[in-house]
């Protein structure tokens, strides 16, 4: 099929914004994609905003619009259904331009993978398998902050919304009267209201081996890793500029003291100690130094082999359910929340559904599943 789209129509200013945000808000749904340059900051920076209605394609230039705020009465209104594609890092895009992000939202990613389509599934092999369109992606990498734009550029942002809603029809289609239809909106309804980034203070619990650190130990990673995120934050650049993810569990295990002990460490790179060398090792004296009441508890090691026995029963249980509903086991339970469900199990000492399970998966997934690993501790006494 050729690929054919509406010349689009340029949003240059706030009032031409609030002009056709008040359109947009008399409409069922709305398609959107953002394009944004992220390559040497912790944020995006937005480039475009585009918005599909199914007849027309409005490109928003966030480099000369001033006033976000209709845009946001659009955002939160429920009555219009804001649909997008792998919409995570949109996500933060809108919340940088508005404060907030869209409620009503469908992100036909998730909606392609629980209509059987795929796990992840790219947006031109969305299209080809819905529309059999064939979708160019060569203008990804290029550079949104530029202006004017080019013909390709211009091109490509067009095409990411002319298709979406006619996409978004037909999986709504493949979806009705399934109860995969519901387990979407959930979904979608969790990414508008799930934190954009990690809580600071908890973000060396998934420090890789941070189990086989002792308290102090993990007293300098948490300091470590808590300063690591809000330095980022703080100025807007990348973590590993900052300090190397790799170089994290290395400096908790060996505590360097000088800035020659801290140069061997794993991944560490002359222009990190040059900058945050005596920041870094300070934080390390201070988490030393800190009362031992305040040292984080030890991490839980590895399951035992008891629990990786469970362990395969619920992967094949969920394999199994998986083939029945035709719905990616990624999505259907993912590994976090078995492991969630063993951990629960070796504190307590038996099987229930942890508080981080909820919705349609404690329902549908967890309860029967804990009934059936209940069975089978039953068979092996």
């Amino acid at each position: 099929m050729p690929i054919e789209h509406p010349d689009p129509i340029w949003v240059l200013d706030s009032e031409s914004l609030n002009h056709y945000c008040q359109q947009w808000l008399e409409l069922d749904a709305i398609a959107l994609d953002t394009e944004f340059i992220r390559t040497d900051t912790f944020y995006p920076i937005p480039g475009l905003i585009q918005v599909g209605t199914g007849e027309e394609v409005f490109l928003v230039d966030p480099l000369s619009v001033q006033d976000w705020s209709p845009f946001a009465k659009v955002l939160q209104s429920e009555s219009v259904v804001k649909v997008l594609h792998a919409c995570s890092e949109d996500l933060e895009v809108f919340n940088i331009l508005t404060g907030c992000r869209p409620v009503a939202l469908l992100d036909t990613q998730l909606a392609a993978a629980y209509a059987g389509l795929g796990h992840s599934l790219s947006y031109q092999n969305l299209l080809k398998a819905l529309l059999e369109v064939d979708l160019p992606k060569d203008a990804t990498r290029s550079d949104w902050l530029q202006r004017p734009l080019t013909e390709a550029q211009i091109s490509y942002a067009t095409l990411d919304v002319v298709h979406l809603l006619e996409a978004y029809e037909l999986l709504l289609g493949k979806l009705k009267d399934k109860p995969q239809l519901h387990w979407v909106k959930e979904d979608c309804s969790a990414l508008v209201v799930s934190p954009l980034f990690p809580e600071p203070s908890e973000i060396w619990k998934d420090v890789k081996r941070a189990w086989q650190l002792r308290p102090q130990q993990l007293a300098v990673l948490q300091k470590i890793c808590e300063y690591r995120e809000l330095e980022a934050r703080k100025s807007n650049t990348p973590r590993n500029r900052v300090i190397p993810k790799g170089s994290l569990w290395a400096i908790a295990r060996f505590m360097p003291d000088n800035a020659r002990s801290l140069s061997s460490i794993q991944d560490m790179k002359p222009k990190t100690l040059r900058k945050y060398g005596d920041i870094i090792l300070n934080l390390v004296q201070q988490a030393k130094d800190s009362p031992q009441a305040n040292y984080p508890d030890k991490l839980p090691a590895p399951l035992p082999k008891v629990a990786r026995d469970y362990g395969k029963l619920i992967k094949a249980w969920v394999h199994n359910k998986s083939d029945e509903l035709n719905v990616p086991v990624e999505l259907l339970f993912p590994g976090k929340m078995s492991n969630a469900l063993l951990r629960q199990w070796q504190d307590s000492g038996r099987f229930s559904v942890p508080d981080s399970i909820k919705g349609w998966r404690q329902q549908e997934i967890a309860e029967p599943l804990i009934l059936v690993l209940k069975e089978y501790k039953t068979d092996q006494r």
